[in-house]
């Protein structure tokens, strides 16, 4: 049985979406070959249109040059690997904050189970 679990860039959102759904943390690259692993929680699309992850990142390389939560646009990378390190949710995770989440594919469930649902369509 493999360890980890490979995408091409055109599954990206369905290898996170499935980290997420599994608990699992999530390595993704970006085209010129940096790396990052991440907690994914949400993937989701922006008041502007823009498909982003909402994550915590736990290591690897960051604009920023610090971990913690990020939002990232999802065409940024290349593939996705879903590790088999599980996680919980940050205490701090809030998947129903409207103004940065407006429009909801997938939400992680948070650390007591709650749900939130995706948004129509």
């Amino acid at each position: 049985m493999p360890k980890t679990t490979l995408a091409t860039n055109m599954d990206t959102e369905d290898t996170f979406v499935r980290a997420a759904r599994e608990g699992k943390l999530v390595r993704l690259t970006e085209e010129d070959g940096q790396q990052r692993t991440v907690q994914p929680l949400i993937l989701y699309v922006s008041s502007k249109g823009k498909r982003l992850f909402h994550a915590f990142q736990v290591s690897g390389y960051s604009s920023g040059g610090q971990n913690g939560w990020k939002n990232i646009e999802t065409e940024r990378f290349t593939s996705a690997e879903v590790l088999e390190e599980a996680f919980v949710p940050p205490e701090k995770y809030n998947p129903w904050n409207a103004t940065q989440f407006e429009h909801v594919v997938y939400a992680a469930p948070t650390r007591d189970g709650r749900v939130r649902e995706p948004d129509a369509e």
